[in-house]
């Protein structure tokens, strides 16, 4: 049976519930051989699970990052961009500590929102205490802080009422332009592709621009495989690949949590089993990574 691939999913050194070995053994049990632990602003889970993993899965390093799209006067909706970086250069990290850096004030931000204007009394050493990992302390952590101190009914209810985008404490930073994340990382090293696109919630004449937008700043792929990308998304977002020569990959976003139904490998209701192997053989070569 031919192996499947997963290039994007969350454990806990991002915002995932489950551990690298724990996601690993999933991974096994559901045919994946290509796997890539895109954690939020970090490259933490790669080593972890280079180490761990059995030698029929390769371990695909990857980092997803959030960007600003503000600037294109988007209104009425919750417009979302994340870009993956495959194979990403080390130098990426010098952006990173500055996406931490805001991270860490945002946080105290929230948390001084959640005391003076909610009366939600929470310290940032509480959180730190409750946190899945330590050192990148993230929104959903203070959700889990809320309801670990019976402050809130569960991590979910917190994150909706204070944390979410236009919710009662929710604090904005900065972020990078898609256009100049992918400038950066075409100059330092390494594979851009457009994560979970329907979050953009765009039209599709908008979608269309923006998607050339980031082809002329020299993206690489648009995650054309995703649990929730339907057929039609799906026949439209490969043409955007055909098109503009972008790699189509495959993710299917998996967080391990209750109330995401994405599974490894399989994404939701197996609408992925994806194994054209041309995938990882093109982001390969774009990397400059032999095959």
């Amino acid at each position: 049976m031919e192996k499947t691939i997963d290039l994007h999913v969350h454990s806990l050194f991002s915002d995932g519930k489950k551990n690298i070995s724990e996601m690993i053994q999933i991974a096994r049990d559901n045919n994946v051989g290509y796997l890539s632990f895109t954690e939020h602003y970090n490259m933490s889970a790669y080593n972890v699970a280079k180490k761990i993993a059995p030698s029929d899965i390769e371990i695909i390093p990857g980092i997803e990052v959030g960007t600003d799209i503000t600037s294109l006067g988007l209104t009425g909706k919750n417009h979302k961009c994340h870009i993956l970086v495959y194979y990403p250069s080390t130098k990426i990290c010098i952006m990173l500590d500055k996406y931490e850096e805001n991270r860490e004030v945002a946080i105290r931000k929230i948390l001084e929102l959640l005391n003076k204007k909610e009366n939600v009394k929470v310290s940032y050493s509480q959180v730190a205490k409750y946190a899945r990992n330590s050192n990148h302390i993230t929104r959903f952590d203070v959700a889990i802080t809320l309801a670990k101190l019976g402050l809130s009914q569960d991590p979910i209810t917190a994150y909706g009422e204070y944390l979410d985008f236009n919710s009662k404490c929710y604090v904005s930073r900065h972020k990078e332009t898609p256009t100049n994340l992918i400038r950066y990382v075409k100059k330092v090293g390494g594979v851009t592709v457009l994560a979970h696109p329907k979050s953009m919630s765009l039209s599709i004449e908008n979608e269309y621009s923006f998607i050339k937008m980031l082809v002329n700043a020299g993206l690489d792929g648009i995650e054309v495989y995703n649990p929730h990308n339907d057929d039609i998304r799906r026949t439209r977002y490969l043409g955007y690949c055909n098109e503009f020569e972008l790699i189509p990959t495959v993710g299917s976003d998996y967080h391990g949590l209750p109330s995401r139904p994405e599974e490894i490998g399989k994404g939701i209701n197996n609408n992925l089993n994806i194994t054209d192997i041309t995938i990882i053989e093109r982001i390969k070569k774009r990397a400059g990574v032999k095959y």
